[in-house]
């Protein structure tokens, strides 16, 4: 017996730790002030916004060690952890043990381990991270947000940066010049196969390459650090496997190819006197000798070596696996960490190695004559970049463009770097449809529309539509609406919708439909367009493409609206006049003979459908539907096309709601003592004795709760002796004056023989509907004596009852309207009660003014010199229904904006 306590308490003491190791936080938000009294992590360059994290290394260490290897794993793993993105959000990850090492080396450096982990709330999520002694490194490729990086901040590894890509300015040391296309012919027995042949990914295989990656002395003097000579070459190769790591995700989601580090690969690592190792300024047939001399030709797949010299060249085009060339390949930079290493260099130079050739239309061109797609510098991996005169931002997208996916993937299938040791992959490909082609008119915005099935499931797709015309563009660096050949639109990261609004819908909204890198044209030319799609898997991604042309006939257009030029408010039932130019839109192959009408957001999603297959004649009544916006605009689309137009000023719909004197009258009688004595609701703590009358007015008494926030009810009642009473509670929601909709009604449950008791659902918890109207509105609590044989419920508009009614006041607050000035840590909230607009500051700042404007600017109130945390202010003159913008400048200076729909 004693044992079995012994074991009892050891099972319970042992389950109380690992619950308390399973919810304790491996990331602890923090911030730059807390970190910089630690010394600070090196950068080459810091984002502009990010987040700063403390974590705990010893908990995700202990939290990974259970993650299973995923090539065993079979796609599943029960390892779940969350990682900060740049957003703030924690994001939860499936974990696998991954490693970029030959089993050999992997055994001799365990304290070196690379993990990949797929997304599981945004599923169109990877991600692959190092645990080094240089700490942690992770990258996360999403098609919803940006590329997101976690780098150390500090020394001692405690505090973590977490930034996007779109957040680094470009690199002061971006002096990088590839010389690969211009210092080596392709090889020959490649050429015809990489420009002809159109691959995708999608032969269901990983492909891992041995790679033998080589570096100079200078470079392992930056990371070798002190200790013996194993200790220093360990560190330089965390190094490595850090960058390797991050050129891994992007191999593996867009080629299914992965790189394993040789196991001998300490041999070729070098560090100390910088004159004593084999390099002297010349790196390409250095590397290739050097590894094959050390390493051996049977032994490698590719080689490559680290260096700072500042420039990149892989000796060759797809020629991994060929004997004498596929050592060859060198990336060097004076800083060599980072995104701007890792993905612009090193993954640009193998792509060389494995037959991608550059995309950059015009700066230092020199594609394979069908690559060349980017305008200017380009954007992806393969283009240039930052490093141009005209760049089109300042560092690579990690991601491959259409054309070098269909060139790698020719190579290493069926071309000459077909080495690799394969591996099927039960993942099967996505299969993508570019649509049809089209004919649309000159100068006129147009959307890419594509479509996508997948057997494994549509949630993880992304999508990726690249214009494919290599022709040099006439215009040089900046596209021009004139031109007749050649690249007008950027490549873009891979996104979650299969849509791309040509040029960015933004631009449409702002008139331009000729920014710099996304310029329509305004002559006849023909435009082909890649539509490529990725399913993102951790254990090897597999793609689709397909191809569709735009043509572009001047003879018509542009088209577009000639109505609503100027902001205007609407309101529903009313009618409107829509009125577009055709612009030969019915005609000149392009034959749009019906349109359709939206009210669409400042995101193109549609609010309301105006007039559905009506004729392309340039103008059509319709009717204001009821909703209620502060932004939407007109826009008119043909059924069978793909360009479109939108008005180009500001519509604010007002809807009319419907008005009600009040709620339904109820109340009981007061021959017996049945009544309610308590009623309890968030701030509302009402207890009474039995009331003079059967219906009580608490409508004075009111309490302010926030949409999808939960609240306990608490009712008491006094049943008049030994009897049973049933009480219900209603919330008018929708504030439509009933108490007759889904989810306005609760039960309480009932109490028998108390006179001041709890009825037995007490306290029943109220989530307030995310739909709720903002606002007063009005609770009900109607108690009701019945026979415990057949039990009989008060309904909400009962009278004549042997109990008591009692109406409240609720105020419905939408959360998303307080406005938080983060460097001022103020916020504020505003709400309507009745006709009184209330607003609040949250930490007793004094409201000075307030001034409250319609859609169109104009002043409909204000209020001067209140001095006071809360203002009131009538709104009776303010038409129900009215979306109106409230400016509150506060006694810091500050002017805080919130929105608000006048009920």
């Amino acid at each position: 017996m004693k044992f079995k306590k012994i074991l009892l308490i050891f099972f319970v003491f042992s389950m109380t730790l690992y619950s308390q190791e399973k919810n304790a936080s491996i990331w602890m938000v923090s911030s730059k002030h807390e970190a910089a009294v630690h010394p600070l992590k090196h950068r080459s360059s810091t984002p502009q916004e990010f987040k700063i994290y403390t974590l705990n290394l010893d908990l995700l260490k202990s939290r990974l060690a259970n993650a299973p290897e995923r090539e065993l794993s079979h796609g599943d793993s029960n390892v779940i952890v969350s990682f900060p993105m740049v957003n703030g959000k924690l994001e939860n990850f499936k974990v696998f043990k991954s490693s970029i090492m030959e089993d050999e080396l992997q055994a001799q450096h365990p304290e070196i381990q690379t993990y990949a982990a797929q997304g599981i709330d945004d599923p169109t999520a990877t991600m692959r991270f190092s645990i080094t002694n240089f700490g942690l490194h992770a990258m996360t490729l999403s098609g919803k947000h940006v590329a997101n990086y976690i780098d150390p901040y500090t020394e001692n590894q405690q505090f973590y940066i977490i930034y996007g890509r779109d957040s680094v300015l470009n690199d002061p040391l971006n002096d990088f010049i590839c010389e690969t296309d211009s210092g080596y012919e392709v090889n020959s027995s490649n050429t015809s196969n990489l420009s002809t042949n159109r691959n995708d990914t999608n032969d269901q295989t990983l492909r891992t390459y041995r790679l033998a990656l080589s570096c100079n002395a200078e470079y392992g003097n930056l990371f070798a650090g002190s200790g013996t000579d194993a200790q220093k070459k360990a560190n330089i190769l965390a190094q490595m496997v850090s960058t390797m790591n991050r050129v891994n995700e992007v191999y593996e989601r867009d080629l299914a190819i992965h790189l394993n580090i040789i196991a001998n690969n300490t041999a070729i690592i070098y560090y100390g006197d910088t004159s004593a190792d084999p390099w002297s300024g010349e790196y390409n047939n250095t590397t290739q000798t050097v590894i094959d001399n050390i390493i051996g030709n049977a032994n490698y797949d590719i080689g490559h070596n680290f260096n700072t010299s500042g420039g990149g060249n892989a000796g060759c085009i797809g020629c991994v696996c060929q004997t004498g060339s596929k050592g060859s390949g060198y990336t060097g930079r004076a800083d060599p960490t980072g995104d701007a290493f890792d993905i612009d260099y090193v993954a640009h130079e193998m792509g060389h190695q494995f037959g991608g050739y550059h995309t950059m239309n015009t700066c230092s061109r020199s594609g394979s004559g069908q690559t060349e797609v980017e305008p200017a510098s380009g954007s992806s991996i393969m283009g240039y970049a930052g490093i141009c005169t005209a760049n089109v931002q300042g560092n690579s997208d990690a991601h491959f463009n259409y054309v070098n996916i269909r060139d790698i993937s020719s190579n290493i299938q069926t071309g000459v770097s077909t080495c690799a040791a394969q591996t099927g992959l039960s993942n099967v490909p996505p299969v993508a449809n570019a649509g049809s082609n089209y004919t649309i008119p000159k100068s006129t915005a147009y959307v890419l529309e594509g479509s996508a099935t997948d057997v494994d499931g549509m949630a993880s797709l992304t999508y990726n539509w690249s214009q494919n015309d290599p022709e040099q563009s006439p215009s040089g660096d900046y596209p021009a609406s004139t031109n007749t050949v050649g690249p007008m639109y950027r490549s873009i990261f891979p996104t979650s919708s299969p849509k791309r609004y040509l040029p960015k819908f933004s631009d449409v909204l702002s008139g331009n439909l000729t920014p710099t890198w996304e310029v329509t044209p305004s002559v006849s030319r023909f435009m082909e367009f890649a539509f490529t799609v990725r399913d993102n898997d951790v254990n090897g991604g597999q793609t689709d493409a397909d191809l569709m042309t735009v043509n572009v006939n001047a003879n018509a257009g542009p088209f577009a609206v000639t109505s609503q030029m100027v902001n205007e408010i609407w309101n529903t039932g009313e009618t409107k006049t829509i009125t577009w130019d055709v612009a030969g839109t019915t005609g000149n192959s392009i034959n749009a003979s019906n349109v359709n009408i939206y009210l669409v957001d400042d995101a193109a999603n549609i609010l309301a459908t105006l007039a559905s297959n009506i004729a392309n004649d340039g103008n059509e009544t319709v009717s204001v539907p009821n909703i209620t916006t502060d932004f939407a605009r007109v826009m008119v689309k043909p059924t069978n096309n793909i360009f479109y137009a939108i008005n180009a000023a500001t519509i604010g719909v007002n809807s009319n709601p419907q008005t009600c004197t009040g709620v339904c009258p109820s109340e009981g009688n007061t021959a017996y003592a049945t009544s309610t004595t308590l009623v309890n609701f968030n701030t509302i703590n009402n207890a009474t004795a039995k009331e003079n009358g059967a219906y009580s007015d608490f409508t004075n008494l009111s309490t302010t709760v926030d949409i999808s926030s939960n609240y306990d009810l608490t009712v008491n009642v006094n049943t008049d002796g030994n009897y049973m009473v049933v009480t219900k509670a209603w919330i008018d929601w929708n504030q439509d004056c009933d108490f007759d909709d889904p989810g306005e009604e609760y039960d309480l449950g009932s109490a028998a023989n108390v006179t001041s008791g709890a009825t037995s659902n007490s306290p029943l918890t109220i989530t307030v509907p995310s739909g709720a109207a903002t606002g007063q509105t009005v609770l009900r609590v109607s108690s009701k004596y019945t026979s415990s044989t057949t039990v009989t419920y008060p309904a909400s508009c009962d009278t004549g009852f042997d109990g008591e009614v009692e109406d409240y006041s609720v105020i419905v607050n939408d959360p998303t309207n307080t406005i938080y000035d983060n460097l001022l840590n103020e916020s504020l909230n505003a709400y309507q009660n009745n006709t009184i607009l209330q607003i609040e500051t949250a930490n007793g700042s004094n409201i000075k003014n307030v001034s409250i404007y319609d859609v169109l600017g104009k002043v409909l109130l204000t209020n001067q010199n209140i001095n006071s945390s809360e203002a009131s202010l009538d709104i009776s003159a303010i038409k129900s229904g009215t979306l109106v913008f409230i400016n509150t400048e506060i006694e810091n200076g500050s002017i805080k904006t919130n929105k608000l729909i006048i009920r």
